[in-house]
């Protein structure tokens, strides 16, 4: 017969591969809450990020404005008839001592002009078209205001100008090993025509940005996972408690099988086959039930209480208790078969075998 011990292994092994199986699920949820917050986080952070450096650029420009001479006689015009009809002019022009040189309006530069007043972008293009703009300069103005922000990351600009045939003619690029569409903070462009392209870069990590942030989420959500495990191992506790009373009470079952005068008699077999000899049945906890008839029930308890004896019965012990000494070799070996047979049924692991002088119980 096997020991609690073993029956109590058996336990243990399950709910060891329940614990690994709800430790993965509360690991892999608390791994996707985790990169939700910092995906959030990020983008809130990036967008603040963006809103401060355009702010800042601007205020840098109209800083590189002040050490300009902005007393230079400068003329401009536009076409009236499509001013009547819509909310900005399709075409410019400028007029100096070489004639007229018109622009084409692109709409969508127009709505990210440095401003939106007229007098102000003809007075723009006027001065960076006879002393073009310093990268180095206003990068290095801009530098400063981000400070004042407190962002401390390197930052780039590229600036270009369009001529009068909408063609690139120059273009100037600080720090364009990392300037690219990654790290591009924000577009601006300068002039009447928007003839002027400036485009901002700030070289910062995710690390750099919310280290804090996720030193915290971590912390948070290695806590929410620890109390989510516990909580989920006690209620599967309960409910297999609930469900498992029999299991549960093991323990009195193997004490009782010692008391031989209750009227309560029950027998672990295997680690999940009990044979409740005053119900006359074999039963695997979960599975297979067998009804054992009385003879073959009583042969078996008297197998058991050879427990001692390596659980060998003589053929003279069974026919004396069975049929006291009035039995044949042909009802005994029947009566073997019959309770092999009924034992199998519910697990075939267990087995009856002839030996020399009897037969031997093998659980």
């Amino acid at each position: 017969m096997l020991s609690l011990r073993h029956y109590k292994s058996v336990n243990i092994n399950n709910m060891r591969r329940i614990n690994i199986i709800l430790l993965s699920v509360t690991i892999c949820l608390g791994g996707i809450v985790f990169f939700l917050l910092c995906r959030y986080t990020h983008e809130s952070k990036k967008s603040d990020v963006n809103k401060k450096a355009k702010e800042t650029f601007i205020k840098a420009f109209g800083q590189e404005l002040k050490s300009r001479d902005l007393e230079e006689y400068f003329s401009f015009n536009y076409n009236a008839k499509t001013l009547l009809t819509a909310d900005m002019p399709d075409s410019v022009y400028f007029e100096d001592e070489f004639g007229k040189h018109w622009y084409r309006l692109d709409t969508k530069k127009h709505y990210m002009n440095v401003t939106d007043n007229a007098n102000v972008r003809s007075l723009h293009s006027s001065t960076f078209r006879e002393n073009p703009i310093m990268v180095d300069s206003l990068n290095n103005i801009w530098k400063k205001c981000l400070q004042d922000y407190d962002i401390y990351v390197k930052s780039g600009l590229c600036v270009s100008v369009t001529g009068y045939d909408r063609k690139v003619k120059s273009m100037s690029t600080l720090h364009n090993s990392w300037c690219n569409i990654s790290n591009q903070v924000f577009t601006i462009y300068v002039g009447y025509a928007c003839e002027i392209e400036i485009v901002g870069y700030l070289n910062y990590s995710i690390w750099n940005m919310m280290y804090m942030e996720i030193l915290i989420y971590l912390l948070l959500c290695a806590v929410s996972v620890y109390i989510i495990y516990r909580t989920s191992i006690y209620v599967v506790m309960k409910i297999k408690s609930m469900r498992q009373k029999e299991v549960v009470q093991m323990p009195v079952i193997e004490f009782v099988q010692e008391m031989t005068n209750t009227p309560i008699r029950s027998y672990i077999m295997h680690d999940d086959v009990i044979f409740y000899a005053e119900q006359k049945k074999i039963e695997k906890l979960g599975g297979t039930k067998e009804k054992l008839q009385p003879q073959s029930c009583q042969l078996l308890e008297l197998f058991f209480r050879a427990k001692d004896n390596d659980y060998i019965l003589t053929d003279n012990d069974i026919e004396k208790e069975l049929w006291g000494n009035t039995g044949t070799n042909n009802r005994l070996h029947k009566s073997v078969g019959r309770l092999r047979s009924s034992i199998q049924k519910v697990e075939p692991s267990i087995d009856i075998k002839r030996n020399a002088s009897g037969y031997q119980l093998l659980l």
